[in-house]
This record gives C-alpha cells, structure tokens and sequence, in this order.
C-alpha cells in the first residue's frame, strides 16, 4: 500500500459508499470490480479493520467506515478547493478576470460590470458571469470566480464581504387586480395571494429572512418559486398572481402590469460584493477595492 497514492483510497471507499455497491463503483471508477475489491481488501488490512460489512442483499458501511468516509470526504472537498485555487492563481496571471452576479443584482451594477476594466495584469479582460447567490459563494470559494456580486446575507469565515447597495421590493400585479388600484401596497395585502417569488434554494438566507417576516405579520400568501423576473411578469400578465421582484424591474415592465412598491420598508434587497479573504492582494484586490467604490458611488441610482 506503501506505493499507492493515499488520496485513491478515500476516492475508492467514498464512491463504494456513495454507490452501494462493489459494482456500481467499480464501473464509475473505470476499473473492474475483483480490482476494487483487492484494493479495499489491502486497506482493510493495513487499518486492522473492516470499513464494510458485506452480505448477499446489502453493502454497509461498519463504525469505523462511518467514521472514515467522514473524513475522507472531508479531505476530498479540500483536495478539490486546492486543485481549483491553483487554477484560480494561473486565471490571475494570464486572465481574464471572472466576477459573477445574482440575476437579482441591480440592473445599474450590471451595466457597470461589463464596462469595468481590470488593472494591466489582468489585460485580457473581465468576463461576467450569472449565478444564483449559494452557487456564486461556493464558486469564489472554490476558486472559479475572483468575485461576485450576491444577494445579503453572505457569511463565510473565508470570505471578505462588503455591502454595495440596496433597493426595495415591488409588487408586480396584473392591471385588472384590485390592488393595482391602490395608493400603496404592504405586505399584510398579500395574505391569500399567489405570489411569484425568487426560489429558496437560490437564495435560502435571504428567502429565511423575507419569510420570517412575513409570516411574523400573520400573512400567508401562497409562494410559487421562479428563477427569471421575465417569467414572472409573464405570469403575472397571464393572471396567474401577483410577483414579488427588485423594483428595478419595472424599468422593463410590460403592458398589462403595473408596479406598486412595497411600503414596508424592512423588506429589501442588499447587494453585497465578496471574495476570498486570503486573495486581497496584487492586482486582484486593487480591482476589488476600485469595483467597491464605484459601485457605492451608484448608491443615488438604486434608491
């Protein structure tokens, strides 16, 4: 065993684990299943332990594979972040420079972002990319994405995380609605309602957060999770309900909807700009710091 890589083995026994089966994992790994079994056998030889237990029906994982594929899983997603980091150093030096956004960004900082222009080192360019805010945070920290733009509230030890602006909610509604009607809005108007609104696994803090609210009101309108503000104006314009989105989304409203913002003033999006702390240096943080100035510089636009 001296000879193999250790990281194999915890390649092996996570997929067995995952898999079920000597089978199923042998023909994902590309090799045949005697060949796993004698490899799993060499390992449970030099730990003096059996990390499965083996029957006719049924593979399962003993105490100690618990306890091993744990681990090794562990290992795995550090071994996978290192790989992408290395990745990420090369992208720093030879560009382009990637910075992501949440398709709930306002649409002030999107035009902002794709007239930036990096620093010298990175003259190869800027490449914008979207993505909701969960796959951005794991993206920057994997590596994949110098930086981005999310939706608040983003929290990693691993990260530096700054507020680059905020703008309210609006309700979208058909123009045939009875609150089309009306002077202004509020949360305690929805109860009942069906309501368009962005998806909790793209968002789940920031979903957290909205519901704990309302539901604290004693409302309880009926959620129907989109991903695009185009389909739920599309909806909306269908008569299928109404639509929960930034209000810079009326700037691209169609016929047949009008926008009413919400009065409630707790209820609003932060947009906040992140990175991996440990990458604050060179030319990747003088063109984080220069991107956060000017995005706060555009606060009087997304008021």
């Amino acid at each position: 065993m001296q000879s193999r890589n250790p990281l194999e083995f915890h390649i092996l026994v996570v997929t067995i684990s995952q898999e079920g089966s000597f089978v199923r994992a042998a023909k994902k790994l590309g090799m045949t299943q005697p060949t796993l079994t004698r490899r799993i056998a060499s390992l449970e030889k030099s730990l003096g332990t059996r990390l499965f237990d083996r029957t006719s029906r049924r593979l399962q994982l003993t105490k100690a594979g618990r306890l091993f594929v744990a681990e090794s899983t562990v290992s795995l997603e550090h071994a996978d972040r290192a790989w992408n980091l290395a990745r990420y150093q090369a992208q720093i030096e030879n560009g382009p420079f990637r910075i992501g956004y949440s398709p709930y960004t306002h649409s002030a900082f999107l035009r902002f972002l794709h007239q930036a222009s990096p620093p010298g080192d990175l003259s190869s360019g800027v490449v914008i990319e979207s993505a909701p805010t969960r796959e951005l945070i794991e993206r920057v920290l994997r590596g994949q994405l110098h930086a981005a733009l999310g939706v608040s509230p983003v929290r990693d030890d691993d990260l530096w995380v700054k507020s680059a602006g905020r703008e309210g909610l609006s309700l979208c509604i058909p123009r045939n609605h009875t609150l089309a009607q009306t002077a202004a809005v509020a949360v305690k108007d929805l109860d009942g309602e069906m309501i368009f609104w962005v998806p909790q696994s793209a968002h789940p803090r920031f979903y957290g957060r909205v519901m704990q609210y309302i539901h604290s009101l004693g409302v309880t309108p009926v959620f129907k999770e989109v991903y695009a503000e185009s389909h739920a104006q599309e909806f909306t314009f269908q008569g299928f309900g109404l639509a929960l989105l930034p209000r810079s989304a009326a700037r691209v409203s169609r016929t047949g909807v009008v926008f009413k913002a919400l009065s409630d003033q707790y209820l609003g999006i932060e947009t906040v700009l992140f990175m991996r702390s440990d990458q604050r240096y060179g030319v990747v943080k003088e063109f984080i710091d220069d991107l956060l100035f000017r995005l706060l510089a555009l606060k009087t636009a997304i008021n």
